[in-house]
C-alpha cells in the first residue's frame, strides 16, 4: 500500500486575513505544499526500515494537483493553524451538536464564531462521556484546504494536527518540543495529551537565512532542558508511520480522528484515470470520514464485524418478534376454533342433554359442553346399532394395547361406566411411572387422565370432549 505524507503551508500572518478561499489564491500558498511518496508501506515495520523508507521515498514540492497517486494519504496541519481545546460538551446528536458548539467557543476565541469552523473530535476511550476535544479553525482557511485537497489523486485522505506526530509526554521523562524554522522566527509544537496540542512562535535574534544549531534555541523558562525535534521529513516519514499503526485498530484512540469536514469530495469531479473515478465514488461523502475504518483492518477488529453485528441484531429482533406474531395468532386460532365447536355443539344438544349440563359442576366450559354433546351423540349411535368408539369391545382393545406395554400381569382392576374405562395397575410393578403412562398413551393416539394412586381413566374418541 502506498502513502502519501502532506504537510500544509502555514496559514500567513497577520495583515492577510481573508474572508473566502478564493483570498488565498494570490499568496501562492496553493504551490507550498510539501508532500512526500512511499511505496508497499506494509502495516507492519520497524524502526531497522525506517532508513530504508526514508531512502525509497520520493519527495516534492508544489499544488496538490501535481502529487502522484496513492492509496491513502496522512495530511498534517500544522498545529499553529488549529487550536485544540479539552471542553465538557453535553450528549447530543450530530447535528444538534453543531448548533451548540458556537456557544460553547466563545470564551475561547477574540473573533466571532462566524468566522471560526469548530468541530468535536472523537470521544476518547477511558475518558468522562462529557469530556471532548474541541478544533478550532479558521472557517476560510479549512474551506480552501478542503478545496486544494479534493483535487489529491487518493482515495482516502484524513487531516490531523501537526502535533500528535509527537509522543505523549510521560511524567518523570523529558517534554518532547518540535521545531522548524519560519522566516525569521522559529515555530515550537508541544503536544500535551492525546487529542490535544500547542504551538507557538518565537522571534530569533539570529535572522532569516542563519542556521539554527538546537543548542542555541532559547526556550521558555518552564521547558528548559525538553528534548528538542526539528520537523524535516527523516522525523516526519517514521513517525507518521508510527502514527498510523498505533491508530491502525478501531479501539485507538485517534483512530477515527479526521478534521476534514463530512462534505469532503462529496461534490469532486472524476480524476481522470480509468477505475479511479469509482473508488471516489465509494469513499465521497460521509463515507470519507470514515474510510479508513475498513482498509487493512484485523479479522478481530470489531469494527469489521460491527455492519454484520447490525444486521444479525436485526435479524434476531425481526425472528423473535415473527414468533411471537405466530404464536400469537396459533393462540386467538386456537381459541376461536374451540369457542366456535362450543357453539355448533350447544346448537345441536337435545332438551336432555340441555337438562344434564345445567346439573354439572362446570356447566360453562367447553368440556363440559362438548363432552355432554359426544355422550348424546354416542347414545343416539347406539339406538341405531351402530358400534361406537365408546363401546367396551373398543375400549378394551385399546386398554389391551397398553396393557401389552408393560406385561399381561400389569391390570388390578377395571371398572366400565358404559363411555369410558376406569382401570388402576398394580402398585408393585417398578416400571411404571404415571408420568411414563400418560406419554406412552398419547403416542398410541389414547387419551388418558390420572384419578388418583396408580388410578387411569381411559376417555373414548381419543378424549374429545375431556379436559386434556
Amino acid at each position: 500500500m502506498s502513502l502519501l505524507i502532506i504537510r500544509c503551508p502555514l496559514k500567513p500572518f497577520a495583515g492577510t486575513d481573508a474572508a473566502s478561499p478564493s483570498d488565498w489564491q494570490d499568496l501562492s500558498c496553493a504551490e507550498q505544499f510539501e508532500w512526500c511518496l512511499l511505496d508497499d508501506v506494509s502495516s507492519e515495520g520497524g524502526e531497522s526500515k525506517e532508513s530504508e523508507l526514508a531512502a525509497g521515498a520520493q519527495f516534492g514540492v508544489g499544488t496538490t494537483e501535481s502529487m502522484p497517486y496513492a492509496d491513502e494519504a496522512l495530511v498534517l496541519l500544522p498545529t499553529l493553524d488549529v487550536r485544540l481545546i479539552d471542553a465538557k460538551v453535553p450528549l447530543a446528536n450530530a447535528k444538534k451538536l453543531q448548533q451548540i458548539l458556537p456557544n460553547l467557543i466563545e470564551d475561547y476565541v477574540l473573533t466571532g464564531v462566524d468566522s471560526i469552523a469548530a468541530q468535536a473530535l472523537p470521544p476518547v476511550p477511558g475518558s468522562p462521556v462529557l469530556q471532548r476535544t474541541l478544533a478550532l479553525i479558521d472557517r476560510a482557511w479549512l474551506s480552501w484546504l478542503n478545496q486544494q485537497l479534493e483535487r489529491l489523486l487518493t482515495p482516502r485522505v484524513r487531516l490531523i494536527p501537526e502535533c500528535l506526530l509527537l509522543s505523549v509526554s510521560v511524567e518523570g521523562e523529558l517534554t518532547v518540543l518540535a521545531y522548524q524554522r519560519f522566516e525569521d522566527s522559529i515555530i515550537f509544537t508541544q503536544r500535551t495529551g492525546l487529542q490535544l496540542g500547542v504551538s507557538w512562535v518565537e522571534r530569533e535574534a539570529a535572522g532569516a537565512g542563519t542556521e539554527i544549531d538546537a543548542e542555541d534555541i532559547v526556550l521558555p523558562q518552564a521547558l528548559v532542558g525538553s528534548a528538542l525535534k526539528e520537523i524535516t521529513w527523516d522525523w516526519v516519514i517514521p513517525a507518521a508511520k508510527e502514527y498510523l499503526q498505533i491508530n491502525h485498530n478501531s479501539r485507538a484512540p485517534n483512530f477515527a480522528l479526521n478534521l476534514l469536514p463530512k462534505h469532503f469530495k462529496r461534490d469532486a469531479k472524476s480524476f481522470g484515470k480509468s477505475g479511479l473515478a469509482s473508488v471516489t465514488g465509494i469513499f465521497s461523502g460521509k463515507g470519507l470520514r470514515s474510510s479508513i475504518n475498513a482498509a487493512g483492518l484485523a479479522w478481530t477488529d470489531p469494527l469489521v464485524w460491527r455492519q454484520t453485528f447490525h444486521w444479525l441484531r436485526y435479524f434476531a429482533i425481526s425472528l423473535v418478534l415473527g414468533y411471537g406474531v405466530y404464536l400469537s395468532w396459533m393462540i386467538v386460532s386456537d381459541w376461536r376454533w374451540g369457542k366456535q365447536m362450543e357453539l355448533l355443539a350447544v346448537q345441536s344438544l337435545s332438551p336432555a342433554s340441555v337438562a344434564a349440563l345445567n346439573q354439572a359442576k362446570d356447566s360453562n366450559s367447553a368440556a363440559a359442553v362438548l363432552n355432554t354433546f359426544t355422550k348424546q351423540v354416542t347414545l343416539d349411535q347406539r339406538r341405531r346399532g351402530v358400534v361406537v368408539d365408546a363401546d367396551f369391545a373398543a375400549m378394551a382393545a385399546k386398554l389391551q394395547q397398553l396393557k401389552a406395554a408393560y406385561g399381561p400381569e400389569v391390570l388390578q382392576k377395571i371398572e366400565y361406566d358404559g363411555y369410558a374405562i376406569v382401570f388402576e395397575l398394580k402398585s408393585g410393578v417398578a416400571a411404571i411411572n404415571p408420568k411414563e403412562v400418560l406419554k406412552r398413551a398419547r403416542s398410541m393416539g389414547m387419551a388418558i387422565t390420572s384419578i388418583g394412586s396408580n388410578q387411569y381413566r381411559l376417555e373414548p374418541y381419543s378424549g374429545l370432549g375431556s379436559d386434556l
